[in-house]
């Protein structure tokens, strides 16, 4: 079919398959390469100068991490130590792995060259842009980076029992107690103290930190900081935290008792009132059937006075001499003519002179 088309034309078709062949690679190799990209940050101008605001955009991070900006000198190669971590931002990523924050531009502790410098503790994730600072003395960055500064957590302890409105669901309040330590021979500048606390062992969310004081040699330096936990707060939470290359993880149970002891007592009250209202009910229902009497049995045995005496009072019936009265006889002896022991009165019936035809017994 293509050797009928104009030569023009065959030419034409064959560009566009050599050109969609060389394309096609070039786009599936680009998009492994974007993916792998990685976390990144950016600023919208490269230059700035201290007190002015710095806007940095995060893109790659991953989400519900929390993620610290800071001003850095020195190439950041000694970490914390070249950065201007007093004037540091604290940022939460966003579903969608981005975040955007506002810092203001200080003058880092060690020469330039500069940059902005992004990290984050839970997943010791780090990424860097170049920035110029305005005023910063320039001075070559070394050939090797200076061992990491150390910092010891002497202890992290969160204190605060219940209180009596939290057994009912209100917030509960803990103080987190964070004492840290110098090691080194040297004075250590200012680093950010960064907490965070979450439900179980993840703890995401940021809690408000006091401001940091330098460290000096072998110097010991305690910090309290408030954590507020939610209302109806039920489990194990976490509370956890970096200062520097240091790192501290506590953890609190709590339960709202009362709540639950309201829970099993208006359960309690469920049940007996149901059971009260059904004894009730067949209370009731008991009480509106009419009460059966027991019909009267003739007695086995009969007082002979007492037979004479019916006997005798029938007897005296003008109306049909010679016989005796059934009803009177069953009266006199049952009480209840009405309710009589058929059986009974057909056996003493039986014991009885027959009487003539038609006449009562």
């Amino acid at each position: 079919m293509i050797r009928r088309l104009p030569l023009a034309v065959r030419h034409a078709v064959a560009g566009l398959l050599l050109l969609a062949s060389a394309v096609l690679p070039l786009a599936g190799s680009a998009a492994p390469a974007a993916a792998a990209a990685g976390p990144s940050v950016a600023v919208d101008a490269p230059r700035t100068s201290p007190g002015l605001p710095v806007r940095t955009v995060g893109a790659g991070w991953q989400p519900g991490t929390t993620v610290q900006v800071e001003i850095c000198g020195g190439g950041a190669l000694r970490g914390s130590a070249d950065c201007d971590t007093l004037r540091a931002a604290v940022a939460l990523v966003a579903a969608d792995g981005t975040f955007r924050l506002t810092l203001i531009a200080g003058m880092p502790p060690r020469a330039c060259p500069c940059l902005v410098r992004a990290t984050t503790a839970q997943t010791e994730t780090t990424a860097r842009t170049s920035l110029s600072v305005s005023g910063a003395a320039e001075a070559a960055p070394p050939d090797a980076p200076e061992p990491a500064i150390r910092i010891d957590v002497v202890q992290a302890t969160l204190a605060g029992g219940p209180r009596f409105a939290e057994l009912f669901g209100a917030p509960a309040h803990r103080t987190l107690t964070v004492t840290l330590r110098n090691p080194g021979d040297r004075l250590l500048g200012r680093a950010p103290l960064i907490v965070s606390w979450g439900p179980g062992g993840t703890a995401d969310l940021p809690v408000g930190t006091p401001l940091t004081a330098e460290l000096a040699a072998h110097a010991e330096q305690t910090y309290r900081i408030p954590v507020r936990l939610p209302a109806a707060a039920f489990g194990r939470y976490s509370v956890g935290g970096r200062y520097g290359s240091a790192e501290f993880s506590v953890s609190t149970d709590v339960y709202p008792w009362g709540l639950l002891g309201l829970a099993l007592l208006a359960l309690l009250l469920t049940v007996f009132t149901l059971a009260v209202s059904a004894r009730r009910a067949v209370q009731h229902l008991r009480a509106r059937r009419p009460a059966r009497t027991p019909a009267p049995v003739l007695p086995v045995y009969v007082e002979a006075n007492s037979l004479s005496g019916a006997l005798a009072a029938s007897a005296r019936d003008g109306e049909h001499p010679g016989l005796v009265s059934t009803r009177a006889l069953v009266r006199e002896l049952a009480g209840e003519a009405a309710l009589v022991d058929f059986h009974a009165l057909r056996a003493f019936a039986a014991a009885l002179r027959p009487s003539p035809g038609g006449h009562e017994r």
